[in-house]
């Protein structure tokens, strides 16, 4: 804008001067014009950019609600489904629950199904706590490391100088030793010994006359005793495989046997226990009590059986493909004799009546638990009880070198089981239908219930052989000694898998007899083995 003074200057200069002046301000108009046009442009320029953005932003927000949406619908079609299928299943799962109850509740705590069935979880022991503290009771023996009189070997550590002045200490007298004995093992390696037969000839008649080789020594080169020994030792005790046992073998004794070795000496260790597994069934034969047992064996992928014949000083394992009469009556123990055969209640072993038969009663309590756990009624508590309170009341008696229980005791025992068995019978009713009467179609049940009938059915039909051991002392209340010998089998067969070939299994069943019969009788393992390979086999006391 101009002063009024710069106005007045302008006029004064004449027309010429103002008419200049007024066209300055024309041009800087229009410059002023030109730069605005130039602002509003841009600007417009922009608000439409940024409207073009907001528009296709506007545009996917509208597809993407739309996509949505469709997934909402679709998601509610999928829920109504679900709750269709959910509806049946549960209707479904309602009505096979009892049954479905009845298997999950099963294990190896009550009933005869073995412990690598059972859930992952902590179950309970048919066990009763004895009251002790845990770890070694007082009076226990131990086994510490303690000073040998004569050593093998003795190292004397010598002082050769002074500790202070450096003076030398050769001619000193020795004034005290103090001992530290170190036991370990000596270095393990193979000794050869080289056997030679010379032959001579006679000087008078010109006979030629070879020396004998020592028994045993029959190939060019073969493996000693001890090392066959060692090996089956590994095979047939400690339950190695034969691929580990050539391992073994080789790290500790740099003795590189090949598998088909390893089998040939234990077919060899197998074939020179005839004389010793005979004394075996003679002892069983002769026992007066037997505790018989079976368990199922993989072999060539395929089920066979192995059956024991048991004792507290003998064990006789047998493989067989069959579980019933055929292979028993194979074994030939059964058939004749005459003491006490305990069981777990297979029915093949029945038929044996010129025996007596004993039931495991360890079988009876998890089938107790089983009941007690599925229906907790009160006469399965009760039974269970009556067991233990009768098992307790035998323990204490021979501990206190009675033979048998007062008449009085035992009268009451017997009055409290048939009590028991009467009450449960009211519940469940018989198996058994009556002679002369149409058959009818018992009303279905669930396994709960069936099991609980066959168990109280089960205990009034064999209420002798089940309380046996309350009248006979010789009998146990369980057959454990049978099952202990048959686990060594479920082990082998853990580590190994199944048996490639029936003869392996007759074979291991053959070794593991011998072997867990001298282990009963306080031999060692080792020496025993050693001694079928030296030819000296040790024979098992049957007496």
């Amino acid at each position: 804008m101009l002063r009024k003074t710069e106005i007045r200057v302008i006029y004064a200069q004449g027309v010429e001067a103002v008419a200049a002046t007024i066209r300055q301000l024309y041009e800087m108009m229009e410059m002023d014009d030109e730069r605005v046009h130039r602002l509003v442009t841009t600007a417009t320029a922009a608000q439409l950019q940024k409207i073009e953005q907001l528009t296709g932003r506007i545009n996917r927000l509208e597809a993407e609600l739309s996509s949505r949406a469709r997934q909402v619908h679709q998601l509610n079609r999928t829920v109504k489904e679900l709750n269709k299928q959910l509806k049946e299943a549960r209707q479904e799962t309602r009505l096979a629950r009892e049954a479905h109850l009845a298997t999950v509740l099963k294990n190896s705590q009550n009933s005869s199904q073995p412990p690598s069935t059972d859930p992952r979880k902590r179950t309970k022991s048919l066990r009763e706590k004895s009251g002790k503290k845990v770890g070694g009771q007082v009076g226990h023996p131990g086994q510490t490391l303690d000073f040998v009189a004569q050593p093998d070997r003795i190292v004397t550590h010598a002082l050769e100088a002074c500790g202070l002045c450096g003076s030398s200490l050769g001619e000193s007298e020795v004034r005290a030793n103090e001992r530290r004995q170190v036991h370990d093992l000596p270095v393990q390696q193979l000794e050869v010994t080289e056997h030679r037969a010379q032959t001579k000839v006679c000087g008078r008649c010109g006979t030629k006359n070879k020396a004998e080789f020592p028994a045993g020594v029959k190939a060019p080169v073969q493996y000693g005793h001890r090392v066959r020994s060692v090996a089956a030792y590994l095979l047939g005790y400690q339950l190695l495989p034969y691929e580990r046992c050539a391992e073994t073998m080789s790290d500790l004794f740099n003795c590189r046997l090949s598998a088909g070795t390893l089998a040939r000496v234990f077919k060899e260790c197998s074939r020179d226990l005839t004389e010793p597994l005979l004394l075996i069934q003679a002892g069983l034969r002769k026992s007066a009590v037997l505790g018989v047992d079976e368990t199922n064996l993989r072999v060539e992928q395929k089920q066979d059986w192995v059956h024991v014949s048991s004792t507290a000083h003998l064990t006789l394992l047998v493989h067989d493909q069959r579980r019933g009469t055929a292979a028993i009556e194979k074994i030939g123990i059964l058939s004749g004799y005459t003491g006490v055969c305990v069981h777990d209640g297979f029915t093949a072993y029945d038929q044996y009546r010129q025996c007596q038969h004993g039931l495991c009663n360890a079988h009876i309590l998890r089938e107790l638990n089983y009941v007690i756990e599925t229906s907790k009624p009160g006469w399965a508590m009760q039974m269970k009880q009556l067991l233990l309170d009768i098992k307790s009341a035998v323990s204490k008696a021979s501990e206190a070198g009675k033979k048998r229980l007062a008449s009085r005791r035992k009268d009451e025992f017997l009055s409290q089981y048939d009590r028991i068995v009467s009450e449960a019978g009211k519940l469940y009713g018989s198996l058994q239908r009556k002679k002369g009467r149409a058959k009818t179609r018992r009303p279905k049940e669930s396994p709960i219930v069936a099991a609980a009938r066959k168990l109280v059915n089960r205990l009034g039909a064999k209420r002798e052989e089940i309380l046996l051991f309350m009248t006979d002392f010789r009998v146990p209340f369980d057959n454990n000694q049978a099952e202990r010998d048959l686990r060594m089998l479920k082990v082998k067969q853990k580590i190994s898998g199944c048996f490639r070939t029936g003869k392996g299994a007759a074979e291991f069943c053959r070794v593991r007899s011998y072997v867990a019969t001298m282990k009963k009788q306080g031999r060692d393992v080792m020496e025993t083995i050693k001694s079928v390979f030296s030819g000296e086999t040790i024979m098992p006391l049957i007496s």
